[in-house]
């Protein structure tokens, strides 16, 4: 009996897509065993798509709202289910799995034996993925649409070039109604297994209705804009990549990712030409008068871009992510970032994304998606 429930939970997990695929196996059956109660998988598996107010759910599934909302509640609690007021009605929605119940697993920064055994379980699904990926051709998810991109460093930006509100992320955070700061939860997954990461923990940041949830439920704290940006000097003092969603109307996160653990700069390194995955709208500019092949910026780059060749640094344009982390190791100003020419506008909206991804895997596939 429980069994097919939660073969009935993976299929429902299936339609909602995310960055990470959900396939029928022992791996994943284990870890959503160990997220969800028997009766936690029953309810999620029936839950109607979207944010959902907490008596429309009842409805849906045919059982009492008083009954449902505490299942609801407890799930909310535990990050697999997302919880939203709306003109003061409890709603919720059933997260996926990345982006989604994997972050809030870790956000907190627990070091108890269930949080190691959920790492465990994550990285033996995770391998499973990766297993299965193999036999894909790497060329058809270069044509893909990501669902993340690259902010660059702002501050290296020269002065009087025209930046679009899109490419600030001082913008977003000073719009922000709220932002919430949590542990990383890719560096705190990766020190669970023995991996630790030198690089800061405290700044994967969350806004709006993301930043109340992860605030209201403990997986983070509420932050002022002057605190956020504050994060983010640290971040990139430390040589960490600003990653957002790939949206331009709002963002609903902004990673901090270092090279060695975060899953969205690890899919860039293993792909052969990573600045078209990357969605970032500039590119590094040298000063070759004022380059003194010093090599700081080449041990910065996260992507192994750049190469010291004749006195001279150079660029691989197609390794290059425009994150700006080389400018801010640059002893004497030789490197800035200049804009793409043509460089395209990311999805106005979450809506617009999909759309976009969805568009982007059936010309890679050669369908057309329904």
């Amino acid at each position: 009996m429980q069994e097919t429930i939660y073969d009935r939970l993976t299929d429902t997990l299936m339609t909602i897509g995310g960055a990470v695929p959900v396939l029928h196996c022992e791996e994943f059956t284990a870890l959503i065993r160990e997220l969800f109660t028997p009766a936690e998988a029953e309810l999620a598996a029936a839950m109607p798509p979207g944010v959902v107010p907490g008596r429309a759910v009842a409805d849906h599934v045919g059982r009492p709202p008083a009954e449902v909302v505490s299942l609801l509640e407890s799930m909310a609690d535990k990050g697999i289910v997302f919880h939203q007021k709306r003109r003061g009605e409890s709603c919720y929605k059933l997260m996926a799995v990345l982006p989604g119940f994997f972050e809030f697993q870790f956000m907190k920064g627990g070091t108890t034996a269930r949080d190691k055994k959920l790492a465990r379980l994550f990285e033996d699904y995770f391998q499973k993925l990766w297993g299965a990926a193999g036999a894909i051709d790497l060329r058809l998810l270069n044509k893909l649409t990501p669902f993340s991109r690259v902010i660059p460093v702002e501050k290296e930006i020269p002065p009087g070039t025209t930046i679009q509100p899109y490419e600030q992320v001082s913008a977003y955070i000073r719009s922000a109604e709220h932002i919430s700061v949590s542990t990383c939860y890719c560096r705190h997954h990766g020190e669970l297994l023995g991996r630790p990461c030198s690089k800061p923990k405290e700044n994967c940041m969350a806004f709006g209705p993301n930043a109340q949830y992860a605030a209201e439920r403990g997986f983070g704290r509420l932050v002022t804009p002057e605190e956020a940006l504050r994060i983010l000097d640290e971040a990139e003092r430390a040589g960490l990549v600003h990653c957002c969603s790939n949206t331009s109307k709002y963002i609903d996160f902004i990673c901090n990712c270092c090279s060695c653990h975060c899953g969205i700069v690890q899919s860039l390194i293993h792909t052969d030409r990573p600045a078209l995955a990357a969605v970032s709208t500039f590119r590094l500019k040298i000063d070759e008068q004022a380059c003194t092949a010093c090599e700081a910026c080449t041990e910065a780059c996260p992507m192994k871009a750049l190469r010291v060749e004749n006195e001279l640094v150079r660029v691989d344009r197609r390794r290059c992510i425009g994150c700006g982390l080389c400018n801010v190791a640059c002893p004497v100003g030789a490197l800035t970032m200049e804009p793409i020419p043509e460089a395209p506008v990311p999805p106005h909206d979450h809506k617009e994304l999909t759309a976009a991804i969805l568009s982007s895997i059936g010309e890679a596939m050669g369908t057309k998606p329904s």
